[in-house]
């Protein structure tokens, strides 16, 4: 690491200030010390209102992204716009030479992915990332050290779920028109997790190492959101994925969490097992009144996950300024969001779904 490389910030856009757009803008601003946010742009009155509000008045404020590409000094851009327009703004970002960071999912349609990943690979001397922010959690990443170890002997299942708190504003279900469905939205954080953590993608255990997944298999039931049927979404969903490797997982994905935001995951081994997160509590604090003992639950995947979003921003500077990979390049995304694909097939026609030759699910 050169002295350079420490002294220097690297400058910083973001792209999108809808709800993840503003915390990381935030985030950058106050926990990414080796960042400065010079830029952030939205198409939204309101949003560009938000920004001159809340943000230090050094930061410049575009109505575009094309004019932000063109006119900042900003090196890297974080692309946190709807998800609809990620793999767009993403290619644009890389053929303007920029270090890229993509929220998830890089697109709801894997044929919008693709050419993201290409686009990415042809630039090696750009950091390309996708946002995988339990990629970048003190929990997980030491169970990951832990199973690299050897702690665990030869890992071969893991058990993930992700149960979202309720809302009932109406907030979610406009949200759920675009979101792809709960297993490319939601599930692909624990799909990401699960390809990690049991070392599906690595060549050595594959006799193509183009083809990492077998099958996949989906279920799925609306118990608070039964508008979710017309969209062919769920609201509860359980999925296994059955990997080349030897190892298999399953997933269990809930929009209907009552008590609050609750993430969960084990990891089976030859030598034991690591339980992730079992219980969600928001603090160590016990609280003890008229109703009785208890403690308190994250409310929302922000609370939850709050330091692994700052590390993800830390990280991505690092890997500019040092010169180091990425740790989720765009690829891992492709790999989690054609499992997502084949999921959602699965839930919708009642079949399994099998992956072919080339690693790509075969739907039928």
């Amino acid at each position: 690491m050169s002295t350079n490389s420490v002294d220097r910030k690297v400058k910083v856009a973001v792209l999108g200030l809808g709800r993840m757009g503003k915390r990381h803008s935030r985030n950058f601003v106050n926990f990414a010390p080796r960042a400065e946010l010079v830029a952030v742009a939205d198409v939204k009155q309101e949003e560009i209102q938000w920004a001159r509000e809340n943000l230090p008045s050094s930061i410049k404020v575009y109505t575009s992204s094309e004019e932000l590409l063109k006119d900042s000094d900003a090196e890297a851009v974080l692309v946190s716009t709807d998800t609809a327009f990620h793999a767009d703004l993403a290619i644009k970002c890389i053929e303007a030479g920029k270090h890229t960071l993509i929220e998830k999912p890089i697109s709801i349609d894997v044929n919008y992915t693709k050419p993201v990943v290409a686009a990415a690979e042809k630039r090696p001397d750009l950091k390309v990332m996708v946002a995988f922010s339990r990629r970048f959690d003190a929990s997980y990443q030491e169970a990951a050290r832990r199973i690299q170890n050897g702690q665990l002997g030869k890992t071969n299942l893991l058990k993930s779920c992700t149960n979202d708190l309720y809302d009932p504003t109406g907030y979610f279900l406009g949200y759920a028109k675009n979101s792809g469905g709960i297993f490319i939205d939601c599930g692909i954080h624990d799909i990401d997790i699960g390809r990690w953590l049991l070392d599906v993608g690595n060549p050595k255990n594959l006799k193509n190492a183009a083809k990492q997944v077998a099958k996949v298999y989906a279920t799925g039931q609306n118990t608070l959101y039964p508008e979710l049927a017309e969209m062919q979404d769920c609201d509860n969903a359980l999925g296994i994925i059955e990997f080349e490797n030897g190892s298999q997982m399953n997933i269990h994905l809930s929009r209907t969490s009552i008590h609050g935001h609750d993430v969960v995951c084990e990891v089976f081994g030859t030598k034991g097992k690591f339980v992730i997160n079992a219980i969600p509590n928001l603090s160590r604090v016990e609280i003890r009144d008229e109703g009785g003992v208890r403690q308190e639950t994250h409310p929302s995947y922000y609370e939850r996950f709050f330091e692994a979003f700052k590390t993800e921003l830390q990280t991505f500077s690092d890997c500019i300024l040092d010169d180091t990979p990425v740790p989720t390049p765009p690829r891992d995304g492709l790999e989690a969001a054609q499992i997502a694909i084949a999921l959602t097939h699965s839930f919708r026609t009642g079949k399994p779904v099998f992956f072919g030759s080339d690693g790509e699910p075969i739907l039928e």
